[in-house]
């Protein structure tokens, strides 16, 4: 059976989102890498006994060391979900690659998940993942295959918006017996907000973003001409499902959007309160009123500035920025994500 290499595997979003569905939609094993060998426990109820993961500690500084890893495990894919704070992220990738071309592997993915190709060069904080990893793809593609993967933004922020205070952590066998039930996944939050970090801006303080259900608020951008923008939504899960299938493709195209929904911001409204039965409190964002905001936010203030740049762009409304070409839902139509009606239906249902 082949196998995937997946940077950064063990983390409890994109991570568990790839790894649960190679293992339940593939025949590949996944070779983790990670700066501590010690497996999560989603991973440990999933494959109690490694018989389809190893988890190897590297050194993302070190392009021999990850060479060899890489080798020594035959590995055909490498793909990153690491998420570096500490401003090595984009080196991070670009040591991946060199190191993926050392060992032979046969295909690489850069940690670049969210708005397509436009978005990398348009978005100001985003940039920091980025400085020279395309440049380095592109003077690497005649010796393996690479992509880009995007998805839009996360859905799962409606989740939190659902889920508004956070539940109480299970510990020892209870966690243990509920992520093994849910192959990977607790029922509840982490089953609708899988991972995703509470960062969100919604002034309930919930950490969604654009809509909070339990709430019944919104703070939503409009166009200058007054109309609705559109917006790519992808949940975590149907991420990793879409990367479960890419894999078994016999070719990978350099961009590889997928979408689990494209809609207004108007229909993500109307889909709230049709779901929730609740008239919203709605704060229209207008651009005038984010550029002052921005230009009155430090550098330091990273979030802030990532939210206020996020809705600018969504303001802009252009395809391959916020609105993301389906490509993997053309090229793998097995894969069928779940749209943002019924997320809010699944997960508002389940609520406490």
């Amino acid at each position: 059976m082949p196998t995937l290499a997946l940077a950064g595997g063990t983390s409890p979003s994109l991570g568990r989102a790839i790894v649960t569905a190679v293992f339940a939609h593939t025949s590949w094993n996944v070779l983790i890498l990670s700066r501590s060998t010690r497996p999560p426990i989603w991973l440990r109820a999933i494959d109690q006994h490694a018989k389809r993961h190893k988890i190897a500690a590297v050194d993302y500084g070190s392009v021999d060391s990850l060479a060899t890893t890489l080798k020594g495990q035959a590995v055909h894919t490498l793909v990153s979900v690491t998420s570096a704070v500490d401003g090595t992220q984009a080196q991070t990738q670009i040591n991946l690659l060199r190191a993926a071309v050392s060992a032979g592997c046969k295909r690489f993915a850069p940690s670049q998940w969210g708005f397509g190709p436009k978005g990398w060069a348009e978005v100001g904080s985003l940039r920091w993942a980025d400085q020279g990893v395309r440049e380095e793809c592109a003077n690497h593609r005649d010796q393996i295959e690479i992509a880009c993967f995007n998805q839009g933004s996360f859905m799962n922020y409606i989740g939190h918006g659902i889920f508004a205070t956070p539940e109480l952590e299970d510990v020892g066998d209870v966690a243990w017996a509920k992520y093994r039930s849910g192959a990977g996944y607790k029922p509840g939050e982490d089953e609708a907000c899988e991972g995703l970090h509470r960062q969100g801006p919604l002034m309930d303080q919930s950490g969604a973003f654009l809509v909070g259900l339990k709430n019944g608020i919104a703070e939503l951008p409009v166009k200058d001409d007054g109309q609705w923008p559109r917006i790519t939504f992808t949940s975590m899960r149907d991420v990793g499902r879409f990367i479960a299938a890419a894999l078994d493709l016999p070719r990978w195209k350099q961009e590889m959007g997928m979408a689990g929904d494209t809609l207004t911001m108007g229909e993500l409204l109307a889909s709230a309160e049709a779901v929730t039965g609740k008239k919203f409190k709605v704060t229209l964002i207008k651009r005038q009123d984010l550029l002052e905001r921005l230009a009155n936010t430090r550098d330091a203030d990273f979030m802030q500035r990532l939210w206020i740049e996020f809705n600018l762009a969504y303001i802009r409304d252009r395809d391959d920025e916020v609105v993301v070409r389906p490509t993997l839902n053309e090229l793998c139509p097995a894969v069928k994500p779940i749209t943002v009606r019924d997320y809010m239906e699944k997960h508002w249902q389940g609520a406490p």
